[in-house]
């Protein structure tokens, strides 16, 4: 029985120390996007963002802070939110003030091939947004 715990116990620990550990904080910049609906999906690539002059930045702080620098809202100018974030169970939430709002963005997290995807699907279920970022 002894032998058996210690079998367990090992077990556990050479899985524990191979959990992928997720650092969030730093500089992410957004490199392709897509839209989602039943009519297809409409993607701007890397190379059609940088032609267009397009960018979206996320800076993920220490203690939860958060701000998004971005060009794409149609606004013509850079704009500035700023808020906390907070990230478990492959959710990332975004808590951003909007003029004097405070809204919550939730959205589901996969980590592949060095990038973070970010997808959420509209209330209806109409479309999904799916945004790539890379850590600079």
């Amino acid at each position: 029985m002894k032998t058996y715990v210690s079998v367990i116990l090992c077990l556990l620990a050479v899985t524990a120390s191979k959990a992928q550990v997720i650092d969030l904080t730093g500089t992410w910049t957004m490199f392709e996007m897509a839209y989602v609906t039943s009519e297809g999906t409409q993607k701007m690539t890397e190379d059609q963002m940088k032609a267009n002059g397009s960018v979206t930045d996320y800076f993920f702080m220490a203690e939860g802070k958060f701000k998004m620098t971005s060009n794409m809202s149609g606004s013509g100018t850079l704009d500035t939110y700023e808020g906390t974030w907070k990230f478990a169970e492959n959710k990332l939430t975004l808590t951003l003030k909007i003029g004097e709002r405070l809204m919550d963005v939730v959205w589901n997290v996969e980590f592949k091939d060095n990038a973070m995807n970010l997808s959420r699907t509209s209330p209806d279920g109409s479309m999904t947004i799916i945004n790539s970022f890379r850590k600079k």
